[in-house]
C-alpha cells in the first residue's frame, strides 16, 4: 500500500524534472532520474551542457531558452531523427531536383544537343580509331648467327583499315597479364605504309617484358597476356587525323559524353553547369533545406537551441 502511495510523488518528482528549463542546471539526482526514465536524456542533457558557460555568461540567450524544458527537447529529438520523415524528405528533395533540371534542360537542350550532334561528327570523322583495328598477331625471335641466344624479341601486331585504305598511323599498347591484371609494359608504335587489306607490321618489344617473351610463344602469349590500345593518329587521303586534335577542337565537357548515343538528364545538368554556368542545387542541398524548415515546424525553439549547440562541432 506505501509503495502505491509514493508512485504519484515519483511521478511528480520525475516530471518536475522534464519541466526544468534548459537553462537551469540539473543536480546529479535529477540527471539520473531522467536518464533511468529515458536513457535517450544522456545526449539531451550533454548537449545543454556543452553550452552550459555560454548560456551563464550571456543574459540574452539565458532569457531565450527559458521556456524550452528538457522533456521539449528530447521530444523534438525524436520526431526530427525518426526514419519515415527523413526517407520522405529525401523522396521529396529528389522530386524536386529532378524538376529543378528538366526546368533548366527546357531552356538549353536545343542548343546542348546541336554541339552535341556538332562535336560527335568531329569526334567520328576525326578519331584515329575509327579508321583502323590493332591486334596482337604473334612473336618474333631474332637469334645471333654464331649461336643459339637470342638478339631480339619482336611482336608483329595485324593492322586492319575500317574505312578503305590509309597511309600510315600510329598507336600506343600495354601489355597486362591476365592473371594480375596490372600493366607490365607498354610501347608506341608508329607506320608510314600504305594500307589497303590488313597487314602485319613488326616492332621491336619493349625492354621491360623482353625477359618474359623470350622464352614465351605466340600461343602462350594470346593464352596469358591482354593488350590495350590507344589510337594516336591516322593518315587518310593526305589529312592527318590525331586525337590530340580531338581535345583541342572538342571542349572536354561535352567529350565525356561522346560515346553515348544520347545524353541522360545528369549529363545536361553537367553541361549546364560547367558550360552556362547554371547554378543547381543538389538534392542533398534541398532535403537540408526542407529538413530545416521540417525542424523549424516542430519546434522553433529547439531547432535554435540545436543551433547554438552546433556552433562549436
Amino acid at each position: 500500500m506505501r509503495k502505491i502511495l509514493l508512485l504519484p510523488l515519483i511521478l511528480l518528482v520525475i516530471s518536475c524534472t522534464q519541466n526544468k528549463p534548459v537553462v537551469e542546471k540539473l543536480d546529479l539526482d535529477d540527471v539520473a532520474k531522467l536518464v533511468k526514465q529515458d536513457s535517450l536524456y544522456e545526449k539531451v542533457i550533454l548537449e545543454v551542457e556543452s553550452v552550459r558557460s555560454k548560456l551563464e555568461q550571456n543574459i540574452v540567450l539565458m532569457s531565450k531558452f527559458k521556456d524550452l524544458n528538457y522533456s521539449d527537447l528530447l521530444d523534438y529529438k525524436k520526431k526530427t531523427s525518426d526514419t519515415t520523415l527523413l526517407k520522405n524528405i529525401f523522396q521529396e528533395a529528389d522530386s524536386l531536383y529532378s524538376i529543378d533540371v528538366e526546368k533548366h534542360k527546357l531552356t538549353y537542350k536545343h542548343q546542348i544537343d546541336s554541339l552535341f550532334n556538332v562535336y560527335k561528327k568531329i569526334q567520328e570523322e576525326n578519331d584515329p580509331s575509327k579508321y583502323f583495328k590493332v591486334e596482337f598477331s604473334s612473336i618474333d625471335k631474332e637469334y645471333y648467327s654464331y649461336g643459339n641466344g637470342i638478339k631480339n624479341v619482336n611482336v608483329k601486331f595485324k593492322i586492319t583499315p575500317l574505312q578503305g585504305p590509309i597511309q600510315g598511323g600510329s598507336f600506343n599498347y600495354k601489355i597486362i597479364p591476365k592473371v594480375t591484371n596490372k600493366e607490365v609494359a607498354d610501347a608506341g608504335c608508329r607506320f608510314s605504309s600504305y594500307t589497303k587489306n590488313p597487314s602485319v607490321y613488326i616492332w621491336e618489344a619493349p625492354y621491360d617484358i623482353e625477359d618474359e617473351f623470350e622464352n614465351a610463344t605466340t600461343g602462350s602469349i594470346k593464352e596469358n597476356y591482354n593488350f590495350e590500345y590507344t589510337y594516336l593518329t591516322v593518315r587518310k587521303d593526305g589529312k592527318t587525323y590525331s586525337t590530340l586534335d580531338l581535345f583541342t577542337e572538342i571542349p572536354i565537357n561535352y567529350k565525356i559524353h561522346l560515346d553515348q548515343d544520347s545524353l541522360d538528364l545528369w549529363d545536361y545538368k553537367y553541361i549546364m553547369e560547367e558550360e552556362f554556368h547554371v547554378s543547381i542545387k543538389s538534392s542533398y542541398e534541398i532535403a537540408d533545406e526542407l529538413f530545416n524548415k521540417k525542424k523549424q515546424s516542430i519546434n522553433k525553439l529547439a531547432y535554435d537551441f540545436e543551433n547554438l549547440t552546433n556552433e562549436d562541432n
